[in-house]
């Protein structure tokens, strides 16, 4: 990997790092051979956020067409990435992977560490699309040509968005503990399809651990309308506690798996309480709640205080932030202006963004030093190349702040105006967390949730 391809891959892995609030989760990834999976549904991000989750150095793989593009392609080779022949986009390439799938086992053999996308696209389906068989072959094949001796490992790392195409929002990425292939050695020797399929369950499966799955994109909302009313609730958060995406994630998951056993067992009871949450929700996003929950009576007054106490603070650091975001305003509108301009598809919306903000940002940070150097020589150039910096992420600190500010004073000002909609939010809140412990119930009693504990479990 050349210098410039080392460069420009850090810069980008730190780029993506920063573009979204990042909340990993589970074990180091080990040394020695490693094949590096993950699902893809946010284009170039994807790979990004894996790269930063990796902490060792990774030798990529990407769809060939990808080589030819003028900035992707040079990039691309100077990372020594190994490119994909897809039917798709030319079948008469297909010979080619054989000696794709050959260099790969030889970097495995030299204890490289290899990323991969096993589900063959970049797509934004509810659920991960059933995996290509090819990362278990590779895997099962160096192992046997080495005698079963070589250890490699496989690793899914999966990816939960909260929102993809927004800036600052969240995302879990997860690292499966590693599948030790040399396990499947037995049922590879005895029947090699098979023990090629059971591999690659095992792959889906941890893949399956840090995403969630729905039946239908509609179900989205609905599953995390219940994890707030249910969280509020039982008290595993806070009326006005942001949870971060990571400790959601199972809850999420454990509704999904809820409302699709629901929606096939019982449609009417389903659609009852679909309607009954679509409304809960809409009630909330009127009163201005966002991620939290409405506050009982007595506990607005010490809100009002706390409001107050931190609009203050937010005050005190205004002139630094008003600062920064003078300084950094035209690049960040310039990253949104490309998206919009460009129009890419859904699952390209953000790799745009980030790609414009590392071409634009670096211009402007370089562009602020040449004016104080102009203006004041050496010494200025230096201490603005040390303070802008600063401003920006002060301003990026202080406009989080601000957003979560505003959202209370919002939400306060609306049910001082409408007190009897916070009543029926709050009771509509019992009435729903009621409905939905029925359901857990019955879904357990069903047995769908102790099969899914015991695949939880194994």
């Amino acid at each position: 990997m050349g210098m410039i391809g080392r460069a420009v891959t850090r810069a980008t892995v730190w780029a993506a790092g920063t573009f979204y609030r990042v909340e990993r989760s589970g074990p180091q990834l080990p040394q020695g051979p490693l094949l590096i999976v993950g699902n893809h549904p946010n284009m170039l991000m994807d790979p990004l956020l894996v790269l930063g989750a990796a902490r060792r150095r990774v030798r990529t793989l990407a769809k060939a067409p990808l080589f030819e593009l003028p900035i992707f392609g040079p990039v691309l080779r100077s990372l020594d990435t190994l490119p994909v022949y897809r039917v798709q986009d030319d079948p008469e390439q297909l010979h080619r992977n054989r000696e794709v799938f050959d260099e790969a086992v030889a970097a495995l053999r030299r204890g490289a560490a290899l990323m991969l996308f096993p589900e063959g696209k970049c797509h934004f389906g509810p659920a991960l699309a059933p995996l290509k068989t090819g990362t278990a072959r590779m895997a099962l094949s160096a192992e046997e040509e080495s005698g079963w001796r070589m250890g490699v490992k496989v690793v899914p790392i999966g990816l939960t968005y909260q929102h993809r195409q927004r800036f600052r929002s969240r995302v879990v990425v997860g690292v499966s503990v590693p599948l030790t292939v040399s396990e499947w050695r037995e049922a590879y020797e005895a029947d090699r399809p098979t023990a090629v399929r059971s591999l690659t369950r095992a792959i889906t499966q941890g893949l399956e651990r840090y995403t969630l799955n729905l039946a239908a994109h509609s179900d989205r909302e609905l599953v995390e309308t219940a994890e707030v009313v249910q969280a509020r609730v039982r008290g595993l958060a806070g009326w006005r506690e942001r949870v971060g995406l990571r400790a959601r994630l199972p809850r999420l998951q454990r509704f999904a798996e809820q409302f699709a056993w629901l929606r096939a067992a019982d449609p009417g009871r389903f659609e009852r309480t679909a309607l009954s949450l679509r409304r809960h929700r809409r009630r909330l996003e009127w009163l201005g709640s966002g991620e939290v929950d409405v506050p009982r009576r007595h506990e607005t007054r010490r809100v009002v205080r706390d409001v107050v106490r931190r609009c203050a603070l937010l005050a005190l650091v205004l002139p630094l932030a008003a600062l920064g975001a003078a300084a950094w305003c035209l690049p960040y509108l310039f990253s949104g202006l490309a998206a919009r301009l460009l129009r890419p598809p859904d699952e390209t919306v953000a790799t745009v963004k980030l790609l414009a903000g590392e071409a634009s940002f670096p211009v402007t940070y370089i562009g602020w030093m040449v004016l104080a150097g102009w203006l004041g020589g050496a010494l200025a150039a230096v201490l603005a190349a040390l303070l802008f910096p600063v401003l920006g992420f002060a301003a990026l600190g202080w406009a989080e702040r601000c957003v979560e500010v505003w959202g209370d004073m919002k939400l306060l000002f609306r049910i001082y105006r409408r007190p009897k909609l916070r009543d029926r939010a709050l009771a509509q809140r019992e009435a729903l967390a009621a409905e939905l412990d029925a359901i857990e119930a019955d879904w357990q009693a069903s047995g769908a949730g102790r099969t899914t504990a015991r695949e939880t479990a194994s």
